[in-house]
This record gives structure tokens, C-alpha cells and sequence, in this order.
């Protein structure tokens, strides 16, 4: 049987970390107008590519720009939000403002150097698709045993 020194200060660390670090990090994250900072994203790898998967909703390709420098990888995005003047229905009232409008960037650090001549992007649905081979020089090798 173990005996373990009991305390009582690491259960309220445990919950304060739990409760507020969430709340925390989503009030850093949050504009009052009611948008986000950055873009959310899935990443995955193999040994050969780097994948991001970001979700950018009502952008279009125009108003898209990813950069690469080295093995960094950098999403901007903007937004706009049509107005019922524009489209000549006169003055308009909003009701409720939850649509992101401006301008979103992200930046994604990988492990090892993207080779940006043969990276690819496609934008279907709201969602682009980075395809990002590393170079030859960050790809694991693997050295035989002896």
C-alpha cells in the first residue's frame, strides 16, 4: 500500500484549472463584436506531408492569402457582410449581429521545413485544404540497428 501526503490545495488547483482555464482562454480569443481571432484549424501528418483543414465560412478565394516561410504556414482571411441597402431594399435595421465581419489570421508552426513549391490548396464548402509536403532535409530518417 502506497501512502500518498494529502493536499488539500491541489484539489482546488485541479478545479480552478478545469473550470476557468476554458473561460479563460475563450475570453482571450473573443471580440466583442461578437467574432474569434483566429481560425480554426485540424492538422494531421504523415511522414511525407503535413494536412491543415481550416474553417472559413462565407470567405471567398479572393479574399484568401496563405504564406509560407520556412516551416511556418500563415492564414488570412476577410469577411464582409452584405447589407440589404446594397441590394436596394432601402434602410435597414439589424435585429442581431452574429456573423464574423472582418479580417481573421492565423498562424500554424510545424516541426520541420514545408517545401512551399509543391504545397497545394483547395477551397470547397467552407473549408480549405492545405497540402503541405515537408522537405527532404525535415523528413525522418530512420538509421538501421546494428
Amino acid at each position: 500500500m502506497n501512502v500518498v501526503p494529502y493536499d488539500p490545495l491541489e484539489l482546488v488547483e485541479g478545479v480552478m484549472k478545469s473550470v476557468l482555464r476554458p473561460s479563460f482562454d475563450a475570453a482571450r480569443e473573443y471580440r466583442p463584436n461578437g467574432s474569434f481571432r483566429s481560425i480554426p484549424v485540424d492538422i494531421a501528418e504523415d511522414d511525407r506531408k503535413y494536412y491543415v483543414w481550416a474553417e472559413l465560412p462565407g470567405v471567398r478565394k479572393e479574399d484568401l492569402d496563405v504564406s509560407i516561410v520556412g516551416n511556418q504556414v500563415t492564414l488570412s482571411a476577410r469577411t464582409t457582410r452584405l447589407k440589404a441597402v446594397d441590394q436596394g431594399q432601402g434602410r435597414e435595421t439589424i435585429l442581431r449581429k452574429e456573423r464574423f465581419t472582418g479580417e481573421m489570421v492565423r498562424t500554424i508552426e510545424f516541426g520541420g521545413e514545408i517545401d512551399d513549391t509543391q504545397s497545394s490548396a483547395e477551397l470547397r464548402d467552407g473549408v480549405l485544404a492545405l497540402t503541405l509536403p515537408k522537405k527532404a532535409s525535415s523528413q525522418v530518417k530512420r538509421l538501421a540497428i546494428q
